[in-house]
């Protein structure tokens, strides 16, 4: 079976979230190389999860899932938050996007927990580098980036597939038979 053929319930699922106009959506088209969410100006332009399957490289077959800003405001708003949320449950790696001309906010803070809480192994990507100082160290899971200016992108792709190489067998096994359902 080819990669392209592979199941999506086999596939490692990577999950984008953050907040509003971090550029979830931006990198995500530059990690896929594809138009795959729509991105604008406009705060909630991604208002409901976007998935697609594909080969990524250097990971192989993935799911990529495109989630609503963790911050959306109103009735629909919250909607979309708890639909964001959700995507948790069938997320094999988290990726939050943050925006790194305002720093880590305290929603940002609380999905990091979340994902500790879940097991779910993530890595942050700072976007807008273009725009700030990059320090010279940081922890080995994050990444400055930028996808207006198409910077770090394989690197990013790259920390991506050094997590999945991490997953353990018995992270799986905390998985129900698909590696994307969490057990329990």
């Amino acid at each position: 079976m080819g990669l392209n053929a592979q199941p999506s319930g086999e596939r490692i699922h990577i999950g984008f979230f953050g907040l509003r106009n971090a550029g979830k959506s931006s990198v995500v088209n530059r990690v896929t190389g594809q138009t795959l969410s729509i991105v604008s100006d406009v705060k909630g332009t991604t208002t409901d999860p976007v998935q697609k399957a594909m080969e990524l490289l250097p990971i192989g077959p993935v799911v990529i899932i495109d989630t609503p800003g963790i911050d959306d405001e109103g009735t629909l708003g919250e909607e979309r938050v708890r639909r964001a949320l959700r995507v948790l449950e069938k997320t094999d790696i988290a990726v939050l996007v943050t925006d790194s001309t305002r720093g880590l906010q305290p929603a940002e803070q609380e999905l990091i927990e979340l994902f500790r809480k879940r097991e779910i192994p993530f890595v942050i990507a700072h976007n807008k580098a273009d725009l700030t100082s990059v320090p010279a160290a940081m922890p080995e899971n994050e990444i400055y980036v930028s996808a207006a200016a198409d910077s770090n992108i394989r690197e990013l792709k790259e920390l991506i597939a050094r997590a999945v190489r991490r997953m353990t067998p018995s992270y799986w096994s905390s998985r129900s038979t698909q590696p994307h359902r969490k057990a329990g």
